[in-house]
């Protein structure tokens, strides 16, 4: 098969010869020009011959101009729809149209999208998130959907370039948010971009990232996959199997990756594998690796998917 078709056929639930593999880490190009972050990821895909590449997304959902920080309600009302083009994510949609350019015909790649709630946070409010949503959560939901836009903007013109899904991270998890500040300030903005890019995709996927998920809220988001961190806290592959009918992503333990032999390696892919069954399965890491993960080991991952 085809790398092309092999993670077609996975995602439809036919036969395939292998699970396809994917992994990814973050190249630290947020500082660098689109032809580097391209040359980056096409390398990376090239060196480990993946199956599906994941494009990192690491340049800045930018902060109002003349702005520093962001942390009242008069801060927020300075948030408005921009033209994605003009800011650093416009960075990212060059570099996707080299990669969209370079894999026509031979790959597909999925872009990463950070969730409102978690651009928000990391990008704009930093610190102040938590007391903005207890003591201003109408706040927060205004400067939510402006963010949700220009999100929903940036994945359209993403798949417009090439990208065949996305890579949607949703921090769902007791480490970040209560069960009241998901429905409230997560859940509706997430259907919202799911929504405003289906049918325009054929490998959109839910990456759940953290250990103590709410993953009873998660099962009927509408997306072709579900990525998340099996060994890292997550439940295991057999109990998501077992809720979900949609292909799996996960069953390489990421903050361990680099600091375990090759045979510890094998022995997660073999589990995984056991789990999974024979379709609807992409083994790939429960998130990025460390940037520090040598080769071997990468490799030793790819030749256990293949056996």
């Amino acid at each position: 098969m085809t790398k092309i078709e092999r993670v077609r056929a996975t995602l439809a639930g036919k036969p395939v010869d292998r699970p396809p593999f994917s992994i990814w880490y973050h190249f630290g190009n947020q500082h660098a020009s689109p032809e580097r972050t391209a040359q980056a990821h096409l390398d990376f895909f090239e060196a480990y011959d993946l199956d599906l590449l994941k494009v990192m997304n690491d340049y800045d959902y930018p902060m109002p101009e003349g702005m520093e920080v962001m942390s009242t309600p008069e801060d927020l009302k300075r948030l408005a729809p921009f033209d994605v083009t003009r800011t650093p994510l416009g960075q990212q949609l060059k570099a996707i149209e080299q990669i969209s350019s370079a894999f026509r015909g031979k790959a597909l790649f999925v872009d990463t999208v950070f969730n409102a709630w978690n651009t928000l946070r990391r990008n704009l409010v930093k610190e102040a998130m938590e007391p903005l949503m207890a003591e201003h959560p109408e706040a927060v939901e205004s400067a939510l959907q402006i963010v949700n836009d220009n999100l929903i903007t940036y994945a359209l013109a993403s798949l417009e370039r090439g990208a065949a899904g996305i890579f949607l991270s949703v921090p769902a998890t007791a480490e970040s948010v209560t069960p009241e500040q998901y429905a409230r300030f997560m859940r509706p903005f997430d259907l919202q971009l799911l929504k405003a890019i289906q049918g325009k995709g054929e490998c959109h996927i839910l990456h759940a990232h953290g250990e103590k998920l709410y993953l009873d809220q998660l099962l009927d988001y509408p997306v072709h996959a579900r990525s998340w961190a099996d060994l890292n806290g997550g439940p295991s592959i057999a109990e998501v199997r077992r809720r979900t009918p949609l292909s799996l992503m996960a069953g390489l333990d990421h903050i361990k990756f680099p600091d375990v032999s090759v045979r510890v390696i094998r022995e997660q892919v073999r589990t995984a594998r056991s789990q999974a069954g024979n379709t609807k399965f992409i083994l790939a890491p429960g998130c990025s690796v460390p940037t520090y993960s040598y080769p071997p080991l990468i490799k030793a991952a790819r030749e256990a998917a293949r056996a």
